[in-house]
Formats: C-alpha cells, structure tokens, sequence
C-alpha cells in the first residue's frame, strides 16, 4: 500500500538510518506492548482492530437513524479535533462543493465547514452566513469543553441553533464528542440531551483521527469510513505482526533522526498535490507537538508544488543546507465529480494552433503526467542542491490510501520520537499561551499575571 524511497538520500545518512534500525524497531515493541514513555497514550495503535470497527457500527447506525435533514456539517474543533477530518475532507471532496447547487448533482455530500479553529470574529460572522442558506448539523469536539477558541465559537453557535431551531431541535442537530464521564461539554450535552462520542482517554488529539473524533463528522459528511479504517489497519497488521524489522515506517523515523543528528532543522513535507494541503497541516501538527521539547526536533514545514516553486523553490535550492525533504507522491491521480465519488478523470494538453506558448512538445500528455515529471525533476534538482530527499507513496487518493497515511505517520511519530529521546504524547509547552492569553481577558485566578503581562507592554 505505501512504499517508502531513499534514493535520493546521501549514503552517509542512509547509513546512520541503518545504525539506528534497531533502536528504532525497539521502539516499536514498545509501542505495540504499551511499555514506552507516555505508553497510556498509545491506543492509537492498532485501533481498527481494537476498537476502529466497533466504533465505525455505533457511528453508522446513528447517521443511518439520524432523523433531521442536513446539508451541511460544522466540526468546532482545534487541532486534532479537526485536521484529521479536514485532511480527509479536502483531499477526497470536490475542491468547488459549496459552489454547487445543494440538490440533484451534488446532493450526495453535504457541505463541511470548521468553527472553533481560530479567534478571528469576521471568519465566524461569515460562517453564520452560510449556516443561513443551510441546514446544519453541529459536531463539538473537546475533551474538556473548556477550550478557549471551540467554547468561544460553540457557544455561539449552539445560541444560532436554539434561535434558529428552538432547544429541542437544535438538540437534535448538535453531536458532542467529548470525554465519557467528566467534563464540562459532558455536562453540557447531559443538560441538553446531546448525542454523544467518546474521546479516547488513551489517545491524544493528533493521534485521534480514526477515533469518533475523525469518523463522526467524516461518516455524516459521507466518506467511506470503513475504507479508511482498512487502509489503517493494512499498515497496523504489519507493524503487528512478526518484528517488522526494516518496515517502511521504521526505516522513515530512522531517516528522519539520523538527518536530525548530521545537523538538518527543518523537514519538508512536499506534495504535487494542492488537495492534500491539509493532510500536510495534520502532519505538522503530529511531528511538531509530538517532537518539538527539550530544545529538540526538526521543524515541520510543507511545500505544495509546482506552486510553492515559484515562492520557496530558490531557498531550498540554495539557501541554507538545514533542510530534509519528504516527498508525498500519488501513483495514479483522481478527481472528484460533483456527486463526490472518487474516479479517473484525465486531462491532455490541446493542440494551439501553432506554438507561441512554446508548449507543442507537451500537446496530448497528461497534465498529471507533466505534474509527475515537475516532481520527478524538483526532487533531483534538490538532492543535487544538498537536500536530502525520501519519497512516501500511495497508489491513489482515496479513503483506504489516507488511512494507511494516518497509521503510517502516527506509527513513525511514536518511533521517531522514542529515537530522539522525548514524550511523543504529551505538550506541556501548548499551555504557555493559554495562561497569557487567560490573565490578559481577565480570566479569575490569573489577574495578577494579567497585570504583569500589561506592565510589559
């Protein structure tokens, strides 16, 4: 299902990579049995098989028995609690959905809007402004409830439902995803008569995608969930089964580290693929916040090309010698029709009637083809620039090959960071904002930081 490329990655650290195989497939026994650092956050793996596809039943029947009429989903979320569906949603929805008619071609998919993601009062007012036009569904996703930037948006939201809908209605239209027993969104859905999904106690936010914290919004937007979930499992079976010595996901952490130990800061996640800019942001945060402490890490960083080359490309050409860069491909490219479903579709360059554009030598290719020679030709420019490059490929985009992606990755992050030396699964330094941000509001108990912080201004 994925394969995994070094051959453009200098000899050198290809042979620190195979120094580090076996701490990196020690790692994993460690993840698989649960005994490694932060190993009370490892129910991410293995999922599907341990708990994936009895949750994929609970969700299916609730959307089948669902008995309101929606077309659109708003996921209120932040972090992991959304760039795992988003990544999906993006790569596999149509790129112009909510431009389309809400009936006939496109009444398969209903839209999918974010809330709780940011701070920015003009994208919410916008954001009602379509709920308008729609009939919305909402999905709350926090563990506590208690989050700044989806509390703020939720309880604005959920007082736009009640208006719009009446409180009985619009419980009927809002799903919370929350912890099973405490909480204050527990208690807000218990009040009200939500329905309700558990969040992992096990598993932390950026792991979380193929939990009820990816396949409730996903399964009421219409992906097949199931298919992602296999694809998951594909990945897990290998890891699980045997030493695996040598799996792509080990020989990645260990590429990863050992380019980390010859100096490089900065890994490049870089695709041809505009629709998998958000599977990129879901990456970013997985590999920054699982192994950005004690003064260690590479840098997360994405690049969507041929785009980012006319912006980027000289830098990593020639600037600084810090990079490492990880090339995202797709074997065999698709699109999506406006009735969501995933196919083939092909474009060749025209005939022009002359050659102006100087473009006749690329009459009746593939535009895909073009594309996979831009990537082909960046990747060897690089390499021979001083940047060391590895290759992941999928064979297609498509709810199977993103699940794969998702164990793939997850699993290299756990190794990766048991390499480096660090918790994968904690992020003490997320809540140094948080108290600033509190004492600045005025938040009881932080008034005197709040003061101090003023001073300073």
């Amino acid at each position: 299902m994925i394969s995994f490329d070094t051959k453009f990655f200098p000899a050198e650290l290809a042979a620190r990579a195979e120094a580090l195989l076996p701490k990196a497939h020690k790692a994993l026994l460690a993840i698989r049995d649960h005994s490694c650092l932060g190993g009370e956050a490892t129910g991410w793996f293995d999922w599907p098989r341990q708990r994936g596809q009895a949750l994929w039943r609970e969700v299916k029947e609730y959307t089948q028995k669902l008995d309101v009429y929606y077309d659109a989903v708003v996921v209120v979320g932040i972090g992991g609690s959304y760039l795992g569906t988003r990544a999906v949603a993006d790569a596999l929805g149509h790129e112009y959905a909510v431009a389309f008619a809400k009936t006939g071609k496109n009444a398969r998919r209903p839209v999918l809007a974010y809330a709780g993601n940011h701070l920015s009062e003009a994208g919410l007012v916008e954001l009602l402004d379509l709920l308008e036009d729609r009939q919305p569904i909402i999905n709350v996703i926090s563990k506590s409830g208690t989050t700044t930037e989806p509390a703020v948006h939720f309880r604005i939201l959920r007082n736009y439902m009640e208006k719009r809908f009446g409180k009985a209605e619009a419980a009927r239209r809002i799903v919370a995803t929350t912890d099973r027993e405490k909480g204050a969104l527990r208690q807000l859905a218990q009040e009200n008569g939500y329905k309700t999904f558990e969040v992992p106690d096990d598993v932390g936010g950026r792991y979380s995608v193929l939990t009820a914290v990816g396949l409730v919004p996903l399964s009421l937007a219409g992906f097949d969930c199931e298919a992602l979930l296999a694809g998951a499992d594909s990945v897990f079976k290998e890891l699980r089964e045997g030493d695996a010595e040598g799996h792509p996901v080990l020989r990645y952490a260990a590429c990863r580290n050992a380019a980390y130990e010859a100096g490089k800061k900065i890994e490049m996640l870089a695709t041809g693929e505009p629709k998998l800019r958000n599977l990129i942001e879901w990456w970013k945060q997985l590999f920054g916040e699982s192994e950005g402490k004690n003064g260690k890490g590479l840098f997360p960083a994405g690049l969507v090309f041929t785009t980012d080359l006319h912006s980027m490309g000289q830098y990593v050409q020639e600037g600084e010698r810090h990079l490492l860069e990880t090339f995202l491909m797709i074997e065999h490219p698709t699109a999506t029709a406006q009735d969501g479903t995933n196919v083939e579709r092909r474009i060749r360059v025209p005939h022009g009637g002359g050659d102006l554009d100087g473009l006749a030598y690329l009459e009746q290719r593939f535009v895909g083809d073009i594309n996979d020679a831009a990537l082909t030709a960046t990747k060897v420019a690089h390499a021979d620039g001083g940047v060391p490059a590895l290759s992941v490929s999928i064979p297609r985009l498509d709810e199977h090959a993103l699940g794969a992606l998702f164990a793939f990755f997850e699993a290299a992050c756990g190794v990766s960071g048991a390499v480096l030396g660090v918790n994968p699964y904690d992020q003490p330094g997320v809540e140094a904002y948080k108290k600033n941000l509190f004492g600045l509001l005025g938040k009881p108990g932080f008034e005197a930081l709040g003061q101090g912080l003023r001073k300073r201004l």
